[in-house]
């Protein structure tokens, strides 16, 4: 497996992957099928030229994916946000997730990052147990602040301390 920044070469590889992951773990995502389908790819390749998507490949397949990106304030650059996380159930069980979210992690601290902050929704116990394996810790939660199919769900706020 090797993990690598993915470019808009990577276009139709990441929506796939991308669409997948919103039909198969929709409650891992704010964002919907409906909303990705509204999506242009003209959009998506903005996101992948600006170096913020990284991939996890097993040949030279996609199996895993992720953003990485800061909000556009000075005062905020040295906080980056992880999101879209997504790991295909093939791939789960490998070390997949830790090597992917790690190695944009350690570009992110080479690039300035101080610390690493993310999303996530309380019923998504899996990931949250992968978040705290590498470090993360609970900082936070929005009550009711995701809308799960007919219920709503706490939006829990996790992050990294990094760098120096």
């Amino acid at each position: 497996m090797h993990v690598r920044v993915l470019t808009p070469d990577d276009l139709a590889a990441y929506r796939a992957l991308h669409r997948f992951a919103l039909i198969e773990a929709p409650n891992a995502f704010v964002a919907t099928a409906e909303n990705d389908a509204a999506r242009p790819d003209e959009v998506v390749a903005d996101l992948l030229a600006r170096g913020e998507a990284w991939g996890a490949f097993e040949g030279e397949r996609l199996v895993g994916q992720l953003v990485i990106d800061a909000l556009p304030y000075a005062r905020l650059a040295h906080t980056r946000w992880l999101h879209a996380v997504y790991v295909h159930p093939d791939a789960r069980g490998t070390g997949a997730c830790a090597v992917l979210v790690q190695t944009a992690i350690d570009h992110a601290v080479a690039n300035g990052a101080r610390r690493i902050a993310l999303w996530v929704n309380e019923r998504n116990i899996a990931a949250r147990r992968a978040y705290a394996r590498l470090g993360f810790v609970e900082t936070g939660r929005v009550p009711g602040g995701i809308r799960d199919a007919h219920d709503y769900v706490d939006d829990v706020l996790m992050c990294l301390k990094v760098g120096a």
